[in-house]
């Protein structure tokens, strides 16, 4: 008897396993189109009042999608007509809010104006020594140019009789300053 060795016994079992496999496959074939032919044999038995039935359900199904999205889309515009209102209304407001800073800033000038004029007023009332003494504890305290800010808008005759009467390292740190100051002023009149 004919023994066939490993490699023809393995392509033996190939071609049995493939014809099983070819034979359930055509089965499955022709059960799949059975069962096609059957569906369609009973969906030509179904009467035409059913169709009708159905499409009558999809438009009444329609009209209630439009009329949700309808209802969808008027609630979005009003929300969202709600909300360009109150960013209108916050940009009025924020208008509204730069106006009083200002017009606050105006009257922190004005009032910051009226204050160093009263206090240049008061310096060139009083006496020269009582001016040097608090200039040179200001100087002292590192207030240098405090003292540079009013000594400028004293009166020409004071700033000399102050000038006089301070130490060597005072006057030159004033002097400096006053040097870069009209040399500032200058420059700023040059460009206009």
């Amino acid at each position: 008897m004919y023994k066939p060795n490993g490699k023809q016994a393995n392509m033996q079992k190939f071609t049995i396993g493939y014809f099983c496999l070819r034979a359930g496959f055509i089965r499955f074939a022709l059960a799949s189109l059975f069962m096609f032919h059957f569906s369609l044999a009973s969906a030509s038995v179904m009467e035409e009042g059913e169709f009708y039935k159905e499409k009558q359900e999809l438009i009444v199904l329609k009209q209630d999608l439009n009329e949700f999205y309808n209802k969808k889309e008027t609630k979005y515009f009003e929300h969202k007509k709600e909300l360009e209102n109150i960013l209108a209304k916050i940009e009025l407001t924020k208008k509204d809010i730069e106006d009083i800073k200002k017009e606050n800033q105006k009257i922190k000038d004005e009032i910051t104006r009226v204050v160093v004029d009263r206090t240049i007023t008061m310096y060139d009332k009083m006496k020269v020594k009582v001016v040097l003494d608090i200039f040179n504890t200001m100087v002292t305290n590192g207030r240098i140019n405090e003292v540079f800010d009013i000594i400028v808008r004293l009166k020409q005759k004071r700033v000399l009789e102050l000038l006089k009467k301070f130490d060597v390292p005072t006057k030159t740190l004033i002097m400096t300053k006053m040097k870069d100051y009209k040399f500032k002023q200058e420059t700023s009149e040059g460009k206009k």
